[in-house]
């Protein structure tokens, strides 16, 4: 009976990875890709685009976004950095900056009670905004010069009302290159980016270093204050933006955006753990404790086949053979190894596509990192079911609600 539940597991894993490679691949195929290709009629009269910055404690990341954005070829700029910052963030960026009039930095106000920290720097940063677009972008982001002039063509062009670019995923540590492939490759298949733009599909999607929307469209949906509490506001407000009848657009632009999330283990641990959970609930709506501690288990266990079990089915035998010297698991072994190098193959293709991360590092990603995900998502479950408070970056945030 335990060898045929075993199979079955096996048999599930392969046939999730198989789906996972096709759906993935598929969207990434249907998704439309940001070309740095100059447009033949370029824009006469560009509209000026306001940037907004939130940046907390980012004077260790935030340079290199600053350099980039100070190199754009967009003609029509204006920079608003939000700071609420106790580090050297502003003095990193006013040494960069310069005399460059383009930038601006402002304080951040006392935090309203029921606003998560972002939104509201955002909110706050659109008020003194005199742009005709809206560009939401974050601190451990860099650019190509290109991409904000490619982005206003492609939101005229497509006359789209939102715009929102998919990046490529810097992972430089050893636990980000082990970890961040993780949640990163399964929010590709779980929001896939081509129905977004697809006007009858409910699926609304936006990733929050690079939101570009009409001032108009903003201000006509009240801006944040309808999502203030939302941990997750960037898929919020794609959301809000579609069901309101606006026109959402999202574009793959990995050759000329890159992100560079969390950088250390305590980074990736708190960052996750803030939002993976709460967010999934948020985004769903699901809202009976007894409907989120079932989904936590259901989900838990899906990681756990998916990710861990190939490798430990594949390891576990061989071990077991060296010690006694015989082979007893033969059949099941040679399962376990087609089922392991699938997802391999799969993981690897789809970090390839989408950039995220060193597919080289796909085997220990889906073992040490697979475990170690679990227990993050756990953790995350664990805080939200609870109602204890999440933190980041010094602040705390109720999961009561």
């Amino acid at each position: 009976m335990l060898k045929l539940f075993l199979y079955l597991l096996l048999a599930i894993s392969l046939v999730a990875w198989i789906l996972y490679f096709v759906i993935v691949m598929s969207n990434y195929k249907k998704t439309p890709h940001l070309s740095k290709v100059t447009s033949e009629k370029p824009l006469k009269n560009p509209p000026l685009v306001s940037i907004v910055i939130p940046a907390r404690n980012e004077g260790h990341r935030i340079g290199e976004c600053i350099k980039t954005l100070k190199s754009q070829t967009y003609p029509n700029l204006e920079i608003i950095i939000v700071d609420d910052s106790t580090d050297n963030t502003v003095e990193v960026i006013k040494t960069i900056a310069k005399d460059d009039k383009r930038f601006k930095i402002i304080k951040q106000k006392k935090l309203p009670n029921g606003w998560v920290g972002k939104p509201f720097a955002l909110q706050q940063g659109s008020k003194i905004a005199t742009g005709e677009w809206l560009l939401f972008i974050d601190a451990d982001t860099f650019y190509d010069p290109v991409i904000i002039e490619r982005s206003v063509e492609y939101a005229l062009r497509n006359k789209l009302d939102m715009l929102s670019l998919a990046p490529r995923h810097i992972c430089k540590s050893f636990w980000e290159k082990v970890i961040q492939p993780i949640p990163l490759g399964a929010i590709v298949a779980l929001l896939p980016l081509a129905k977004t733009n697809d006007p009858k599909s409910k699926v609304a999607l936006a990733i929050g270093p690079f939101i570009m929307i009409k001032r108009s469209t903003f201000n006509e949906l009240d801006g944040y204050q309808t999502i203030k509490g939302y941990i997750n506001d960037d898929t919020q407000l794609a959301k809000l933006v579609k069901s309101s009848g606006f026109k959402l657009g999202i574009a793959n632009a990995q050759s000329m955006m890159n992100l560079k999330m969390y950088e250390r283990f305590s980074e990736i641990w708190e960052g996750w753990s803030k939002n993976v959970f709460l967010g999934m609930i948020q985004n769903r709506r699901i809202k009976s404790k007894s409907l989120q501690l079932l989904l936590l288990f259901i989900i838990e266990f899906i990681l756990f086949v998916l990710l861990v079990f190939p490798s430990l089915a594949l390891i576990i035998p061989i071990l077991i053979a060296l010690i006694t010297r015989s082979l007893l698991f033969q059949y099941f072994l040679i399962f376990a190894a087609l089922t392991w190098i699938i997802s391999v193959i799969s993981f690897v293709f789809v970090q390839i596509s989408h950039k995220i991360g060193k597919a080289r590092y796909a085997p220990l990603t889906l073992l040490l990192g697979g475990i170690i995900f679990i227990m993050i998502f756990l953790n995350s479950g664990i805080k939200t079911l609870s109602g204890k408070k999440v933190t980041w970056k010094g602040r705390e945030y109720s999961t009561k609600k």
